[in-house]
């Protein structure tokens, strides 16, 4: 059974400095060393209040508050292990956004959660800071980062998700049209394919030589998806349809349509007489294979 590594042991790997570099190497001295007393007091080196620069945004707050949780970032930055740079005032510096890093600090302070306009943000920086008490907590009430992690969860599902994505976009910019909009049709790869000798769509009874290859609306097939692959039973609507979702998602403006295909093959016989009889039903037999389209407007 694989160990686990405290989350402590991960944060402290992102802040290596060159000196905690070099002890890192095996030598005798190394031995020796860890024979030797622990480091003075950390309060020597950090004082009760701690003024910090995130960014070019100023924060002060107390020491207590950053070593609040031991597996954090922000804990193994400030407990005297460590050393930090700091600016030309003295304060010390984090290279990390300081506009959400006022969310980290009051949720430090009084576990109070960020506002959903910024939940995704605060999310990414509480990743960064190892706040996983924070994550959880926006995972199980955030609308934004649940919805996020559904999409996540969904993308992995898709084989090549992130392949078909960018073929969808690629063909849709290359079709690109003076009307200012492109149709792309996305087929499921290995639907069945009239070519051969075919009975006729009405009677049965004579047999057709045909090669068709479906064309919907007079639109022929862009890219098809393989889906055979795909668990949790999804089929070719959903996955469309959330990839429609996530180009969206991304900013471009478009929509989805199904369409059959609707190809309709009878005999000379059936075709001359005008006879639409089929199994006693009063109407033509059809190619059923589906297509989505794709309208990308721009």
């Amino acid at each position: 059974m694989k160990a686990d590594v405290h989350p402590s042991s991960r944060c402290a790997k992102l802040i290596t400095t060159p000196e905690t570099m070099e002890s890192s190497v095996s030598s005798p001295v190394d031995e020796e060393c860890d024979s030797l007393p622990p480091s003075p007091c950390i309060d020597e080196q950090f004082p009760y209040i701690v003024h910090l620069n995130v960014g070019g945004y100023h924060f002060t707050t107390s020491r207590s508050t950053l070593l609040k949780y031991d597996d954090s970032m922000l804990a193994v930055m400030f407990s005297g292990r460590h050393e930090i740079a700091k600016d030309e005032h003295g304060r010390y510096f984090i290279d990390r956004d300081g506009k959400y890093f006022r969310y980290i600090v009051n949720y430090l302070r009084s576990s109070q959660l960020p506002p959903e306009c910024v939940a995704l943000e605060v999310l990414r920086e509480a990743e960064f800071f190892c706040l996983q008490i924070l994550v959880e907590l926006l995972e199980a009430v955030s609308p934004k980062v649940i919805s996020l992690r559904r999409r996540e969860h969904f993308r992995r599902l898709i084989p090549d998700y992130e392949s078909i994505k960018t073929k969808i976009i690629g063909l849709a910019t290359e079709k690109r049209s003076c009307f200012e909009q492109s149709k792309i049709a996305l087929t499921q790869e290995g639907h069945p394919k009239l070519k051969g000798s075919i009975p006729c769509y009405n009677c049965t009874r004579e047999f057709v030589s045909v090669n068709h290859f479906c064309a919907f609306e007079g639109i022929p097939s862009d890219l098809s998806l393989d889906i055979k692959k795909v668990g949790e039973n999804l089929d070719i609507d959903r996955i469309v349809n959330f990839l429609v979702d996530e180009l969206r998602h991304d900013g471009f403006s478009c929509n989805v349509e199904k369409i059959i295909c609707k190809f309709s093959l009878r005999c000379q016989s059936c075709t001359l007489s005008g006879l639409y009889t089929a199994g006693g039903i009063l109407a033509p037999r059809e190619c059923p294979n589906v297509a989505h389209v794709i309208t990308f407007f721009w």
